[in-house]
């Protein structure tokens, strides 16, 4: 929850390495004697209405926005698995559009960019690691997915273009924006943690 709440709020990556680096480190063997009043006073709200709401007040009185439910690594797998699947449908379609409609490039490259930076925006706030989403997201960007056709090449991939209307179908029917909503699906529902629901 911490970690997911400082990459979320904007904290420096660096800063947040540290922070994991320190929660990771092994747990003291000494523990708390929880007879003890000042110990009880400063843990007591958790016994009442639990961990994460107990720091989530604190991370609130901060100005910071609690990521109380973090995406775990099974969601985000599967988020990444979901951009990987469209990579070569949509590198396809932009191929396709590039040599038999290329007046339409331009809004191709700009209508999946856009959905992209939308997703990237979700990641982030979130509370997935900046330097992951990154790295995840950079490789899906049209400019990493298409590059104008070798004038050699044109004529051949006209040919295939023609032959298979999947791409086209995907493209008029605007299938590449689904991917937004998939990943909508993978992500937990962004809420505070101070609510009640």
């Amino acid at each position: 929850m911490l970690l997911a709440t400082l990459w979320a709020n904007g904290f420096p990556t660096d800063f947040v390495n540290d922070a994991t680096s320190r929660l990771d480190a092994p747990v003291s063997p000494s523990k708390p004697d929880c007879d003890d009043a000042a110990v009880f006073a400063e843990f007591g709200g958790a016994d009442h209405e639990g961990w994460l709401k107990d720091i989530g007040h604190g991370i609130s009185g901060m100005d910071l926005t609690p990521i109380s439910e973090p995406v775990s690594d099974e969601q985000w797998q599967a988020i990444k698995d979901a951009i990987a699947k469209e990579l070569p449908l949509q590198k396809r379609g932009l191929d396709c559009v590039g040599v038999t409609m290329p007046q339409l490039i331009l809004v191709a490259v700009h209508d999946w960019d856009g959905m992209i930076i939308k997703i990237g925006e979700k990641l982030a706030a979130a509370g997935l690691p900046r330097d992951q989403v990154s790295a995840t997201l950079s490789a899906a960007e049209a400019n990493s997915l298409w590059k104008r056709a070798d004038p050699d090449a044109v004529a051949a991939l006209t040919v295939s273009c023609a032959a298979d209307n999947t791409w086209s179908d995907r493209f008029f029917e605007l299938g590449f924006m689904n991917l937004g909503g998939e990943v909508d699906k993978l992500l937990p529902p962004l809420r505070s943690d101070t609510d009640n629901n």
